[in-house]
């Protein structure tokens, strides 16, 4: 063999170079194509649902819409649904809330909770408390205070980024009916509202518009009315006031609108700024026993320990005073 050959034949032997480089290329580019195709109707059911009104979200589904389509047409889309029906979710990735059953549903008004005065760790208070993730600051605090009492058994559900608005992203009316009949609570008790303050999809209604604000009343008022079958109480906590100017005058209607269902379905509606912004302004630091204390985060809209301690305290007081318990923490 020539010397020419052998060294052909040594370069054929060893890897690397631009044939290899291009080879892997091509490999990674057909699995990232495979992955999209299979996975499209999450990618689709994502960006509809989190994504923002504009023109990145219509961008990427004038992207998606047809590969999703394609992916459903042959078939290469249910290996990830499946694997989303195993791990509890939609084949789409959405959350799945487990239904009432409709036996135990009452075809006659059902009969109205009557709330002890004096609960005792036999007979102890039902309390559920829902929000997103605001609602969760004051939360982590109303639980420990309701626990200190001996007399109360606590229920929490929180979801972080969710609302009443986009019902499409997180069933909160189902999620409490089914909460309602899980937990058979006494009293709810809520805050909810700083992810509501957008445009519904499906269809599209633009925020603050007059039939947004119908359908946002509306939704609000079924969320109200499942949180208080069977006669139980439920107090509605405000959204705090906030930082940015711009944002919170959104927020006020928000707020207005809730107001407005809890008068309407007789829930308790407890105004957080009169604990948090007692001037009427925001506040991110607080005269509390004597002390300044820092009561919101760095962020401007979320309550620190002691801002969630604080309001917990409102809301215990109010509770007590409203229901006339015999409570102490």
């Amino acid at each position: 063999m020539s010397e020419l050959s052998r060294t052909r034949a040594r370069r054929r032997r060893q890897p690397g170079g631009p044939t290899s480089a291009l080879r892997a290329g091509v490999v990674l580019l057909c699995a990232f194509a495979l992955w999209l195709v299979m996975d499209s109707t999450v990618l689709q059911r994502s960006s509809t649902v989190y994504g923002q009104l504009g023109a990145r979200q219509t961008a990427a589904l004038d992207i998606l819409n047809p590969i999703s389509e394609l992916s459903r047409a042959i078939g290469l889309d249910l290996p990830v649904a499946w694997s989303n029906v195993a791990l509890s979710r939609t084949a789409a990735g959405g959350v799945v809330v487990p239904s009432v059953p409709t036996t135990t549903r009452p075809k006659e008004p059902p009969t109205t909770t009557t709330i002890q005065r004096n609960p005792t760790r036999s007979h102890p208070l039902r309390v559920l408390l829902v929000g997103d993730s605001i609602g969760e600051d004051l939360d982590a605090a109303l639980l420990t205070d309701l626990t200190n009492t001996g007399v109360a058994k606590v229920f929490t559900d929180g979801r972080v980024g969710t609302g009443l608005t986009r019902l499409d992203a997180f069933p909160w009316i189902a999620e409490l009916e089914y909460d309602m009949y899980h937990y058979k609570p006494d009293i709810v008790i809520g805050l909810m509202g700083a992810n509501d303050s957008q445009s519904f999809l499906s269809p599209i209604t633009l925020f603050g518009t007059p039939q947004w604000r119908a359908r946002y009343l509306r939704n609000v008022g079924q969320f109200f009315s499942a949180g208080r079958v069977g006669g139980c109480k439920m107090f509605w906590v405000s959204i705090p006031t906030i930082s940015d100017k711009g944002r919170n005058a959104e927020w006020q209607l928000v707020r207005h609108l809730q107001q407005k269902a809890a008068g309407q379905h007789h829930v308790y509606f407890i105004n957080s700024d009169l604990t948090l912004a007692p001037n009427g302004h925001y506040a991110a630091y607080l005269t509390v026993s004597g002390q300044l204390a820092q009561v919101r985060q760095s962020d401007g809209i979320h309550l620190t320990p002691a801002g969630g301690a604080l309001l917990a305290q409102a809301v215990m007081i109010d509770l007590k005073k409203a229901l006339r318990l015999h409570l102490h923490w």
